[in-house]
């Protein structure tokens, strides 16, 4: 059996369309080609800034001889000082519902946040902040950047910097370990020879220091002396791992680029040359 039973037109930008339905008058088909025109985001008829009534479905076709009456009757009804309600069967009885309430499209849409001075949200007391408004723009960011790496040594007097290093060093020094420093350790010959095209292509980036084979798995660690940019460090890292991976099938576990005591590119970044 057909399951059409009823169709229904109605108008949209002059044309008429044909909404089919079922024998429950459920609508066949639902497209957004075929739904009434709604607006898109009802909160901006909220907004005085962005409504538009011309985005709502009109109450009267173009031209229509009931509209001019209905506006009059409107009038009235709002002159009048008792207001239409009704009792709502699922309230309490004291509580009078208005019949004619105007339509509910939403909040308006917040665009933008309300002004605020730019010291809120932070941790320190007024009574304490730095006042770079009075300062020239050189000496404000001088100042910014030397607060930012107030941890670092560098910013200190010589004899505390050099303090500060050792102090950093010192583990390693104790232990004499050659990860985190630029001791050479073993070298492979057979690996070296194995890693050959990959040094190729690294050139003069990296300078092999030691090389580490696990004798139940022979996974391989690497560590080398990296001279290029710090930015580059941790990519730099990982496309030498899939380079001796992929190019020279080395089973490859790690790859370890040392760079000494230098955290930063001073010549980019400032700071000091020997402990940057």
């Amino acid at each position: 059996e057909n399951p059409i039973q009823t169709t229904r037109l109605w108008q949209r930008n002059g044309q008429l369309r044909r909404i089919q339905k079922t024998k429950m008058g459920s609508k066949l088909v639902s497209s957004p080609s075929l739904d009434p025109p709604t607006p898109s985001r009802d909160s901006f008829m909220v907004d005085e800034k962005s409504r538009d009534d011309a985005m709502l479905t009109p109450q009267f076709a173009p031209d229509d001889v009931e509209e001019e009456f209905n506006e009059d009757f409107v009038k009235f009804r709002k002159s009048l000082d008792i207001m239409e309600t009704y009792v709502d069967p699922f309230l309490p009885e004291d509580i009078l519902v208005p019949r004619h309430v105007a339509k509910w499209h939403g909040y308006p849409e917040q665009t933008n946040f309300r002004p605020q001075n730019y010291t809120n949200n932070r941790f320190t007391p007024v009574e304490k902040k730095t006042d770079f408004d009075a300062l020239s723009p050189f000496r404000a960011r001088q100042l910014a950047v030397e607060m930012a790496r107030a941890q670092n040594a560098e910013w200190m007097r010589p004899e505390v910097h050099l303090a500060r290093h050792a102090e950093i060093r010192e583990p390693y020094e104790k232990c004499q370990t050659l990860v985190g420093t630029l001791r050479k350790g073993d070298v492979d010959p057979e690996i070296v020879q194995q890693m050959e095209p990959a040094l190729k292509i690294l050139g003069s980036c990296v300078d092999l220091l030691s090389t580490w084979q696990d004798e139940e798995t022979g996974g391989i660690v690497l560590r080398f002396y990296y001279y290029g940019l710090m930015k580059n460090k941790h990519g730099m890292k990982a496309w030498t791992e899939s380079l001796l991976q992929e190019e020279c099938g080395m089973n490859v576990n790690n790859v370890v680029f040392e760079t000494g005591f230098r955290r930063r590119d001073p010549a980019y970044e400032g700071g000091d040359y020997y402990y940057g």
